[in-house]
């Protein structure tokens, strides 16, 4: 059996991804030139590899073996290219998610320092949730994700998948002028009980974090405004429509919101995932220089 370096790596994106559309998408080829790779590599293993299964592809047991080769190949063809370009100017396309939050208080300044230093590394960067990028992660189609971790609701990671904290941010109960709780320097989560909330939308990690916690002390929220981001719950906070719990980085002061914190430790972590894969020398420096 002799199966070509250019197929195997096309293999490998399907196995992770399981699915053509999305090896397509990771890989730049089209979805027929990636049915066709894996039905020459089927004729040159002798085997069936892949089945359908829904909208995606499944395994087979010899698929899975060939799969793990295929990994190794590619990582160790990653490794020679590093080794063979170590002293260049690194060239790449680098596609980074992240919580429209971690994109203004923290990578925007990063990546000042990284393009300046790296001209010929292109950067692109998308927000929206992190249950959405992790997806995109796995299957290739993202580099790096800024993630958020509530310590009321931790973010699971799948397989394959790594984490390095970057961030911890306390979050405060922000309450409008006048507020009848303006007077107590700290609260319960039963102080607030009957309150209006502005949250991130259902089903967001922000949002099940501050729901399990209200429902711990037997509490359930009245959420009436669903905002994904926190500058925007703070103009309805301001606003007196609504409470909100939101990290604080300074960078909302304002006199008619007010911030207290509550009487049961709650923050977020601010993590870079990536995957456990070999990288390319753009994304080890991209991510030696976010975490620096």
């Amino acid at each position: 059996m002799t199966i070509g370096w250019d197929r195997l790596r096309v293999f490998d994106v399907v196995a992770r991804t399981g699915s053509v559309t999305h090896a397509a998408a990771a890989l730049h080829m089209t979805g027929p030139a990636v049915s066709q790779q894996l039905r020459r590599i089927e004729a040159e293993a002798g085997a069936k590899i892949v089945v359908p299964d829904g909208r995606g592809l499944r395994l087979t047991a010899k698929g899975r073996v060939l799969a793990d080769c295929a990994r190794q190949v590619a990582d160790a063809m990653r490794q020679a290219e590093n080794d063979l370009h170590r002293e260049e100017e690194y060239v790449d396309h680098l596609r980074v998610a992240a919580i429209a939050s971690s994109i203004r208080t923290l990578l925007g300044a990063k990546l000042t320092g990284f393009l300046n230093a790296h001209p010929r590394v292109r950067v692109t960067v998308e927000d929206g949730e992190t249950a959405d990028h992790l997806g995109r992660l796995t299957a290739g189609l993202v580099d790096l994700v800024l993630a958020e971790s509530w310590s009321t609701s931790p973010l699971p990671l799948p397989a394959g998948v790594v984490a390095e904290r970057i961030a911890r941010e306390d979050l405060f109960i922000a309450l409008p002028s006048g507020h009848a709780l303006l007077s107590e320097p700290r609260l319960s989560v039963h102080d607030l009980a009957g309150e209006r909330w502005a949250t991130c939308a259902q089903g967001s990690d922000a949002h099940t974090a501050i729901e399990q916690m209200a429902r711990r002390h037997g509490v359930e929220l009245d959420v009436s405004f669903y905002v994904a981001d926190h500058l925007t719950q703070l103009a309805l906070v301001r606003e007196g429509l609504a409470v909100a719990c939101v990290p604080r980085s300074g960078e909302e002061a304002d006199s008619s919101v007010t911030f207290r914190r509550l009487d049961t430790e709650l923050h977020r972590d601010i993590t870079l995932l990536s995957t456990d894969r070999t990288h390319s020398l753009a994304l080890q420096a991209l991510i030696d220089h976010v975490t620096a």
